[in-house]
């Protein structure tokens, strides 16, 4: 009997170019290319032949097949550009899939930012989708810090947290409620949803939290250090 593993194609998006740090997605993090991670993750989970790379560069497309991803083409030039829709990227993926004669229940977005996350978490959020059939998609999500209540629109002055903190006496930060936000560890969906839908966010779409040691998403030069910080000491699932 095929596990749930088998039913879904990965898709690691790695577009060529970065204007936060230059070639993020193929930039060695703990000695193994940034994209890398998401796709040996991947691999272990469903194999090579479901898990996909996604790009536009032939350099990014090669070091991505020397850790066994697929790369059954090039993306077209009008989806790699910085306004280029991620959904729309998904798409082109399954249609190429669908024009194979391949078929799966599951599609899921891998970007090489979230290089924390390990196949047992894949598997277990597969897993949850599965099992709630009212579901459309699942995505990864983390505790937010700080809470919303102290944020307010940029400004030069703090009128609007200065509002609430005088109207909020004896209210504790243990009193608020837990927030979440996406982590962008990981986007899945039941394939027809996502023809369907043309999105992973749907009001049917679950929230996924994912380890704490895991949430990383890298984005600036900030994030990368941290990256590096992490593995240096251990604390991440993967290393």
């Amino acid at each position: 009997m095929r596990g749930i593993e088998s039913k879904v194609l990965w898709i690691v998006t790695a577009r060529s170019g970065s204007k936060s740090i230059p070639d993020k997605n193929i930039k060695k993090l703990g000695g193994k290319p940034l994209l890398a991670y998401r796709i040996l993750t991947a691999i272990e989970l469903s194999g090579k032949d479901q898990v996909w790379l996604s790009t536009d560069s032939v350099e990014y497309a090669e070091i991505g097949a020397s850790f066994g991803a697929t790369v059954p083409f090039l993306r077209p030039k009008d989806l790699s550009t910085d306004s280029a829709s991620s959904m729309d990227v998904i798409l082109h993926g399954m249609k190429h899939a669908e024009g194979l004669g391949l078929v799966f229940e599951y599609i899921g977005m891998l970007e090489p930012t979230s290089p924390f996350i390990d196949s047992e978490t894949l598997k277990s959020a597969l897993e949850f989708l599965a099992a709630d059939t009212k579901a459309e998609a699942v995505v990864a999500v983390k505790h937010t810090h700080p809470n919303t209540f102290f944020i307010q629109n940029d400004a030069p002055y703090l009128d609007e947290l200065a509002h609430r903190f005088n109207n909020s006496a004896g209210l504790r930060r243990q009193d608020f409620k837990d927030e979440i936000t996406p982590s962008g560890g990981f986007y899945i969906s039941k394939w027809d949803a996502f023809k369907r839908n043309k999105t992973f966010y749907t009001t049917k779409t679950l929230a996924f939290k994912v380890p704490k040691n895991a949430e990383l998403e890298i984005d600036e030069p900030m994030d990368w250090l941290w990256a590096e910080f992490l593995i240096s000491k251990g604390v991440t699932p993967i290393a």
